[in-house]
């Protein structure tokens, strides 16, 4: 499960449980604040499926995603880019 953060204090939370809500493309998950001392909150947060990048081998037959392309950003590869990374300068990191 995705980690998300407690909404009243902003720790850690862990998906604990699902709910009978589930359908293929949308689900319910109960999250706990890993605060429990402190916080305790425990909240509920939707998980849905909303779009295909990458079409399925195998589709189900009664399930129809709309399809996106994949776009990528402008600066996703500088004309620069054609090397590993170079190690950060030591005077740079503490400036």
């Amino acid at each position: 499960m995705p980690s998300v953060q407690c909404p009243a204090c902003g720790e850690r939370a862990f998906a604990r449980s699902t709910t009978g809500k589930a359908t293929p493309l949308y689900r319910e998950i109960y999250y706990h604040c890993r605060d429990a001392v402190h916080c305790g909150s425990i909240f509920v947060v939707a998980m849905e499926t909303l779009r295909a990048t990458v079409a399925s081998r195998v589709p189900a037959p009664m399930i129809a995603l709309p399809m996106t392309s994949w776009r990528h950003a402008d600066n996703d590869r500088a004309a620069n880019d054609d090397g590993p990374p170079t190690e950060p300068v030591a005077d740079a990191m503490t400036s």
